[in-house]
């Protein structure tokens, strides 16, 4: 089955089109920054839904990063940084999706040497009202953690979107000196070009899989298009991507936020609908596959057993003295006489007559689905056995 947690994206901070990796940090970590380049400065320390954040290649702070990190790039149109926006499986507990998004960053640190910073966030509320009432008792302490994650599991009250947002610098760290080297090329391609970025997909999906795979979880996450699972025979023909309905849509153009739920809504019943036809076409495929595998199989079963049936009947009737005749009559297991002696099997044979069992005595039965229903035991009835009475010796009276 397919995970709903199924998108990866990846997206690239240049210089004159965002507002710089500064900013969006200071965005990921719900938190306070000072842009030196620009002089700006970015609070989000009043929004929340940040539930675990950190760092990986990087220990002297995030406002020094990506200062850092901006400082290097001299162009007017540079790339200042790369974010990766992934989603992560509802049912996996808070400290599974820390182990999980910490650890595919520090493949991205093994594998370029890149500086990144990571944080997991809360899924968006149904009501903006009972977001907003939940974050203020959360962080006055009147709710705890674990009521606060039970909280934010519950459909019936948010949208279950935990997601990462994990920002790397699109530069090489110096191990020895601890600033940026050289860019790193590879990466500049592009998500649709680049092998890298199917590497990060694929270091991502089996990274995820194995986590559900730890929770007892029977869903996995495909990362595939709908078009190469479709056509690799994974999912069902005529799946529509789903549109994205962000905060820009939600609180930017309210005016088509409940036009883009609705479209919304239908592209997930179409989608949903097409996913039921194809597993139920699947499952009748598999059952007469199996009924066809099975009716083979008894049909071997059967001409062996005749093969074998005919001989033994052939040893009988080939046999050379009586001796032999009875010895490959007590052997053989296909037939029998209608009144059990040897002397009748051999002269059946001899006479080349049918020697197979009596209808009712031999069934041909499904081996695959057959289950006996008599006794396991060796007798059907309980025997009855009847003892005497102990004889009590009489005393005689003096």
């Amino acid at each position: 089955m397919r995970h709903a947690a199924c998108h990866f994206s990846i997206t690239a901070l240049t210089r004159g089109k965002t507002a710089g990796a500064v900013a969006r940090a200071a965005y990921i970590g719900r938190c306070r920054l000072h842009d030196e380049r620009t002089g700006q400065t970015f609070s989000y320390s009043r929004r929340g839904g940040l539930l675990v954040e950190g760092t990986v290649n990087w220990v002297t702070g995030i406002e020094r990063l990506w200062n850092e990190s901006e400082r290097a790039e001299t162009r007017s149109n540079a790339r200042v940084a790369r974010e990766i926006k992934v989603s992560i499986p509802a049912e996996l507990p808070l400290d599974e999706m820390r182990r999980l998004v910490h650890g595919f960053c520090c493949n991205l640190k093994d594998r370029y040497g890149l500086a990144v910073q990571w944080a997991i966030h809360a899924p968006r509320f149904h009501d903006t009202a009972d977001g907003r009432d939940i974050e203020r008792r959360y962080r006055a302490g009147t709710i705890d953690q674990e009521e606060y994650l039970k909280i934010l599991a519950d459909p019936e009250r948010t949208n279950l979107n935990f997601h990462a947002h994990i920002l790397k610098s699109v530069r090489e760290k110096d191990r020895d000196t601890g600033c940026f080297g050289e860019k790193i090329h590879s990466l500049d391609r592009g998500p649709g070009r680049s092998s890298e970025f199917r590497d990060m997909r694929g270091e991502w999906e089996v990274r995820t899989n194995a986590a559900l795979q730890r929770a007892g979880s029977d869903a996995r996450v495909d990362l595939r298009s709908n078009q190469k699972m479709a056509a690799a025979g994974d999912a069902p023909e005529g799946l529509i991507a789903q549109p994205h309905v962000g905060p820009v849509a939600s609180n930017g153009a309210a005016p088509f936020y409940p036009r883009r739920v609705k479209a919304r809504i239908e592209v997930q019943q179409h989608n949903a609908d097409r996913w039921m036809t194809w597993e139920q076409r699947r499952a009748l495929e598999r059952e007469r596959a199996r009924l066809e595998a099975s009716e083979r199989i008894a049909a071997q079963r059967e001409a062996a057993r005749k093969a074998e049936a005919a001989a033994e009947k052939r040893r009988i009737a080939e046999a050379k003295t009586e001796r032999e005749a009875q010895e490959a009559a007590q052997e053989a297991v296909h037939f029998t006489s209608p009144r059990g002696g040897y002397e009748e099997i051999i002269a059946m044979a001899q006479r080349g007559m049918t020697m197979e069992m009596l209808p009712g005595e031999d069934l041909e039965i499904d081996p695959e689905t057959y289950q006996y229903e008599g006794s396991t035991t060796p007798f059907q009835k309980a025997i009855k056995v009847k003892r005497r009475a102990p004889v009590r010796q009489r005393t005689r009276s003096r």
